[in-house]
């Protein structure tokens, strides 16, 4: 791979700078940064960059939909509990959420400092709950002969 030192660089800058930017003005740049980085990256012909910064918002947007599948089943718990005029140890007291907010921002930072490392390193990494849904929606273009 020969990459130039300012894409390996930025590469390894980008998710700890969005994360940073997210955290400094509104949590919501997290899921609007990393789209807009990606097509910069692709204008300036930072590949490694670019491929960086689909691998981080493939991670920041895996979790979202598990928070998501995650909070669904906590409310429907929650529901039934409070139907059932009965408490759910962990859930009830909203313990479980805390938890998994918790465990979830733990994992999103310490992927997003080996996907800098690596990405330094110009060595692969994808994160264990990275669905990757970007990355193949990604694929290259076949042209039919």
């Amino acid at each position: 791979m020969d990459t130039s030192t300012k894409d390996r660089l930025t590469a390894a800058a980008t998710p700890v700078m969005v994360l940073v930017v997210s955290y400094a003005l509104t949590p919501w740049l997290i899921l609007l940064l990393p789209p807009m980085l990606y097509y910069i990256y692709r204008k300036i012909s930072f590949s490694l960059s670019k491929d960086t910064t689909l691998k981080f918002f493939d991670l920041v947007f895996s979790i979202f939909l598990i928070a998501l599948g995650v909070g669904a089943i906590i409310g429907a718990l929650l529901i039934v509990a409070r139907d059932g005029e009965f408490t759910i140890p962990l859930v009830s007291s909203g313990l479980l959420k805390t938890i998994f907010s918790i465990s979830a921002a733990f994992y999103l930072v310490g992927s997003s400092i080996m996907l800098s490392i690596k990405s330094f390193k110009e060595q692969p990494y994808t994160p264990k709950l990275s669905m990757g849904i970007f990355e193949a929606l990604r694929g290259k273009r076949v042209s039919s002969v």
